[in-house]
């Protein structure tokens, strides 16, 4: 191989006209190497760069020069490969739009021992709008009392939360002696009980249009489970066949990990109805245990996750289908309650659920309170001596939602679609009544 270049214990090399990142491993006690998938020097640099930072040692960002007291640009590179490890491409690149907007104008050639002052003074600017995204697509709602557009206090949370995030990270890797900078108050800081809901309530007319403007097979089947799921989109789409109980018509919704990493979520176990059934069976045979929406050859949880962007699709292709009434009635619209997206149907259907059925049930399949651990691993593992009678027992919350759905949550949304929404059981019962 030819060497192009090199930097640090990685180097650029090029053989039979492609090129290549090399490295020491100091572990394996190996030379590994990776193809760049590159035609150019200057595009094998940029890759090659962003590569290394996957195989970099947290400790070969630092300079000689910093010892104990490293800026935070020097840091930095190890948040990132914790935060890799652990986000979708789609939030992990949120980290880097904040990494580019945020920290490098403004945090990155501060030393730990100065990171207090440094946040507190980015948090002034962003409340008095002096530092905000300068783009056209930046849609600043919140003002400063003279009318200057600036960042949201929750926005500003999160992007000095990340900071902080980021030092006390380096501090547990004994990368700095300082201690991490609390992060400074907040004016306008809310709870996330107190936030604006992030979408309106949605009528079953509204439901029946988005339904008949899916095109795409997976967002049609993405959609209907979503409505029978109570609006977890993200977590519909990380489904796995295992998580799915047929027999006993329900879904261990959150799935794997989620218990243990994320305390935040709890783990709602929610009914099979309507044409949730027929969808699942249909998916469960095409790809067993594993995650069951794909778009295309590939499971949509392991690629982009902008469901705000499909959903967007999907409202403004329901819009151009409605009647003459239906645009008088302005359906699908924006309102002064928000706009439709993926939280109206979370929004919408425990709140139609509240009429209906009890608090304790609404609490079962919105992930309110936790079923235990040991009584999930009876419900779903194979082989289980527990009996149906018990499961049924313990599930009764959840079929009392069930038993709502199937007569009048999926029924009055039929009359607005052409899609059938009958479960199977309900199909046989109107063809044996026919007979």
């Amino acid at each position: 191989m030819e060497k192009v270049e090199k930097f640090g214990r990685f180097t650029i090399a090029i053989n039979r006209g492609a090129f290549y990142l090399r490295w020491w491993n100091p572990h394996t006690k190996k030379t590994q190497s990776e193809r760049l998938q590159a035609t150019e020097v200057e595009q094998a640099r940029k890759l090659a760069r962003e590569r290394a930072k996957l195989h970099m040692d947290r400790t070969e960002a630092i300079r000689p020069g910093s010892g104990d007291d490293p800026t935070f640009g020097e840091i930095w590179l190890g948040y990132e490969q914790d935060k890799r490890k652990r986000l979708a491409s789609e939030r992990f690149r949120l980290l880097e739009n904040r990494r580019e907007l945020y920290y490098k104008p403004h945090l990155w050639s501060v030393r730990m021992s100065k990171m207090g002052p440094a946040l507190r003074a980015l948090v002034l600017g962003m409340e008095e709008g002096r530092i905000r995204p300068e783009n056209t697509k930046s849609k600043l709602k919140t003002l400063t009392s003279d009318g200057k557009p600036r960042l949201h206090p929750n926005t500003i949370a999160d992007i000095v939360g990340s900071a902080a995030e980021a030092c006390a990270l380096a501090k547990s890797d004994g990368l700095t002696i300082h201690n991490p900078p609390k992060i400074p108050f907040i004016v306008g800081l809310t709870a996330p009980e107190d936030r604006d809901p992030k979408g309106r309530y949605v009528s079953f007319e509204e439901i029946g249009l988005l339904i008949d403007a899916c095109r795409r097979p997976h967002i049609l089947d993405l959609l209907l489970l979503d409505l029978g799921c109570g609006g977890r989109v993200g977590a519909v789409a990380d489904m796995k066949g295992k998580k799915v109980s047929l027999d006993l018509g329900i879904i261990d919704l959150l799935g794997e990990g989620f218990v243990d990493t994320n305390r935040r979520k709890l783990t709602p176990i929610v009914p099979i109805t309507g044409p949730m059934h027929r969808i699942l069976v249909r998916l469960i045979a095409q790809h067993g245990n594993d995650f069951l929406i794909y778009a295309g050859k590939e499971p949509l949880a392991e690629g982009s996750r902008n469901w705000t962007q499909i959903i967007q699709r999907v409202v403004a292709r329901g819009i151009k289908n409605r009647t003459p009434d239906q645009v008088k009635r302005k359906l699908l619209e924006p309102t002064p309650e928000g706009n439709v997206n993926w939280y109206s149907i979370r929004r919408t259907f425990p709140d139609w659920l509240d009429e209906r059925v009890s608090d304790a049930a609404i609490s079962a399949v919105m992930g309110h309170f936790e079923i235990t651990n040991r009584t999930r691993r009876r419900l779903f593992e194979e082989g289980s001596p527990t009996t149906d009678l018990y499961k049924r027992m313990k599930l009764g919350p959840v079929l009392e939602v069930a038993d709502v759905l199937e007569r009048e949550w999926w029924p009055s949304i039929q009359p607005f679609t052409s899609v059938d929404l009958r479960s199977d059981a309900a199909r046989l019962m109107r063809a044996d009544a026919a007979e």
